[in-house]
């Protein structure tokens, strides 16, 4: 094989090589923007849950003076 079409050969598999080590990263990343996703969605899911939580406990203290008024 000649030194330039060697060296091209080179390149090439060189560019495929870095190729691919871009495909993994951007697919590494995107999972992990996946897990931050579904994480944050689990937090807004829990918080949302304790403020309903907190809403039930407020109205029922709420019904218990309303009750005692009466």
């Amino acid at each position: 094989m000649a030194p330039a079409a060697y060296a091209e050969s080179e390149l090439e598999k060189g560019v495929r090589h870095d190729n691919r080590e871009l495909d993994k990263g951007v697919d590494h990343d995107a999972k992990e923007v996946d897990k931050g996703v579904k994480h944050d969605a689990d937090e807004v899911d829990k918080g949302a849950k304790h403020d309903d939580k907190e809403r039930h406990k407020a109205d029922k203290h709420v019904d218990k003076e309303v009750k005692k008024d009466l």
